[in-house]
């Protein structure tokens, strides 16, 4: 072997170390993130879907929303973190007993997402299930922008909520709030919002003096002129009503008409940690 075949041998076998060593750094950083953002993947924990109702003006449930629980070690159920490391091959798992609980009328059941879940394969199947599942109810997934990745696939999600759509499901975004960043993370998908939601809780102001880029009024007009649903969640009193009678905003959410409940009727209703 010359010289300069050497030479070229060398070369070609540092550079498959190096494309070796940058996989395995590459593969080692992805196979870290993933196994400390999937521990709701874990049999071991107990998950629930607790459910509460949405009501019209005249106080007629309109539809219930499914809420995801995690049983802690004080007996409480509370909201689990890092929502999309659950598959959604468990949600339905989990759904599948709710589904029994729930009343068979033609009204909306609303569950939620996130994005991973709704990029997945698994989705256009998931939501072809969910649909057999619950009929004659109407199935509403909802999403919630502000936990989403900074970098997200917007081709990929819009097709796969309009694949959803042409199968009977309505999409809706959840937790719209006062800042500027909420209008900006759903204006590119404004054309396949079938609902929005509002909570109280992000427009109450204890200082008055506190500025909000948006209010409800707001999100009022543009949903109307965009043809969408507005849901108001959060509602505590009866000034929380009023306002949504004044807003002519028909579905509301909230405490006032009933928390959050464990559909099990083994379990004592009301039984969970914060607000909707």
């Amino acid at each position: 072997m010359s010289l300069a075949q050497l030479e070229t041998v060398l070369l070609w076998a540092t550079l498959v170390i190096a494309i070796v060593f940058v996989g395995t750094v590459v593969f080692y950083y992805w196979y870290s993130r993933k196994s400390s953002n999937n521990y709701l993947e874990n049999d071991a924990i107990e998950l629930r879907y607790f459910i509460q109702k949405q009501v019209d003006y005249r106080g007629q449930v309109t539809g219930y929303e499914c809420l995801l629980r995690q049983h802690d070690p004080d007996g409480s159920w509370s909201l689990p973190k890092q929502l999309d490391s659950l598959p959604l091959q468990r949600v339905i798992f989990l759904l599948d007993d709710t589904f029994k609980s729930l009343p068979e009328e033609p009204i909306t059941l609303s569950i939620n997402l996130e994005y991973d879940q709704i990029i997945s394969p698994d989705f256009r199947y998931f939501v072809r299930w969910a649909l057999s599942r619950i009929e004659p109810m109407h199935l509403a997934i909802e999403y919630t922008p502000q936990f989403q990745p900074k970098r997200i696939n917007k081709p990929l999600f819009r097709r796969r909520i309009r694949e959803a759509r042409q199968y009977g499901m309505t999409f809706g975004i959840d937790n719209v709030g006062s800042s500027l960043d909420s209008l900006k993370n759903i204006e590119w998908m404004l054309s396949d919002i079938d609902s929005l939601k509002c909570s109280m809780r992000s427009f109450r102001k204890d200082d008055p003096s506190v500025w909000l880029d948006l209010n409800l009024q707001f999100w009022n007009k543009l949903s109307k002129e965009n043809h969408i649903d507005l849901i108001l969640m959060g509602i505590e009193d009866a000034a929380d009503e009023k306002l949504a009678e004044q807003l002519k905003i028909d579905i509301r959410q909230g405490y006032l008409f009933g928390r959050p409940i464990n559909p099990d009727i083994n379990a004592k209703k009301g039984d969970v940690n914060g607000e909707n």
